[in-house]
């Protein structure tokens, strides 16, 4: 009897330690920091080497008449575009930018395809009401928005915050654009394939995201992480595959 006793206290106890790290998790809404050697290993090292190269070098763009290195930091700006022909242009609102994009189709077409029957020319996140108390936060983002043929990632919640957005499909190593660990909403309005979100991992099979053709992923906060009490994948892309 008094070892059954014993056993019987000891799950108790496993159990309200396990609450309490749950409750902890959900409470906080956010994935646990990353650690300064989650991507430091060399297999991951390689796996860097080996997207950067699809890039072909930096990622230069242009803002306000002037070229910078992408991966230095944006400035002031607050979306960043980039086409077909790898072209990067960044702006201070969406609005510019889509303007933007108008104008380049006019020489390139792949800048700006139409949309077929059935698919919308421009999709963007809508807050479930649960979130409607978080929404005054990212109030800028009210005009953000993905066109077709596009696929796009937001700072924060309903792509609130800096938006970074391409038009042709590959690699992208985050890194390269200042956007490495920064990803919290997504947009996937591509002309056909699926948006994966890879998080770099040492010694391990890459963790994936995927966000489906046509939607988008209001808040990766809400996305759990593999693994057992690794938080969600806010903050956690190293890479968009698409």
């Amino acid at each position: 009897m008094k070892l059954a006793k014993i056993i019987t206290a000891l799950a108790l106890g496993a159990a309200v330690s396990l609450g309490a790290t749950t409750t902890a998790t959900a409470d906080t809404g956010s994935s646990p920091a990353p650690s300064a050697t989650e991507n430091a290993g060399p297999a991951d090292a390689a796996d860097r080497a080996r997207d950067a190269k699809a890039r072909k070098g930096p990622v230069i763009a242009s803002y306000k008449g002037k070229k910078f290195d992408l991966a230095n930091g944006w400035g002031t700006a607050k979306v960043c575009s980039e086409y077909p022909d790898l072209t990067v242009k960044c702006f201070d609102t969406d609005a510019q930018a889509q303007a933007d994009m108008a104008a380049h189709a006019k020489k390139d077409p792949r800048a700006l395809p139409k949309a077929p029957k059935g698919r919308s020319a421009m999709i963007k996140p809508t807050a479930p009401a649960a979130k409607t108390s978080m929404a005054s936060s990212y109030a800028a983002a009210a005009g953000m928005a993905c066109s077709y043929g596009w696929t796009c990632i937001g700072e924060h919640q309903d792509m609130g915050g800096r938006k970074l957005q391409w038009s042709a499909d590959g690699t992208k190593t985050l890194g390269q654009y200042d956007f490495r660990d920064e990803a919290t909403s997504t947009c996937n309005n591509d002309e056909i394939g699926g948006m994966t979100l890879v998080d770099y991992r040492d010694n391990m099979v890459d963790p994936e995201n995927i966000t489906g053709l046509g939607t988008c992923d209001t808040s990766l906060h809400d996305d759990d992480y593999p693994g057992l009490g690794t938080g969600d994948w806010n903050d956690r892309a190293d890479a968009v595959r698409m």
